[in-house]
């Protein structure tokens, strides 16, 4: 049954989701693409420029857009698909791990921010980081998992 003002039969969460995801991913690969000119280590330094005072805005909205999609995504029994097992192939499982990725970066980066300037502020970033390149190569993996299946079609 079609939903009302849903194109193509798209549920609202469906089309939630969809918008959510875009979302996500432009700001993810807006915090990647400009990470180089980003230089913080203990906490954001007094002479701090527009891509630092950027990257932790641009990280802060990727943060609530992010856990807002793994709860709309994940919640309802929908968990299932993104761990191993019947109901999830290799590409539910990959869009599992990244998921988590994401937000296991994005916290990591609201503990350093909480905690900057603290013995604890390298620790957290150093976990950033480690959580950022699994977010990378796991996205890399989900974009060709995708191009792959598009391919079938």
């Amino acid at each position: 049954m079609r939903k009302t003002g849903a194109p193509s039969g798209l549920s609202r969460r469906e089309i939630i989701n969809a918008r959510l995801h875009v979302v996500v991913a432009l700001f993810v690969v807006w915090l990647i693409v400009t990470s180089p000119w980003v230089s913080m280590l203990r906490r954001i330094p007094s002479d701090a420029g527009f891509f630092d005072y950027a990257h932790v805005v641009v990280g802060w909205l990727a943060l609530v857009c992010g856990v807002l999609y793994a709860v709309s995504v994940a919640g309802g029994g929908r968990l299932r698909q993104y761990l191993p097992g019947k109901t999830a192939g290799i590409g539910g499982v990959i869009e599992g791990l990244l998921l988590l990725a994401l937000l296991a970066t994005a916290l990591t980066g609201a503990l350093w921010f909480f905690l900057q300037g603290s013995a604890d502020a390298i620790t957290w970033r150093s976990l950033h980081i480690y959580s950022a390149r699994a977010l990378i190569g796991l996205g890399l993996a989900h974009v060709v998992a995708v191009a792959a299946h598009l391919l079938d079609f």
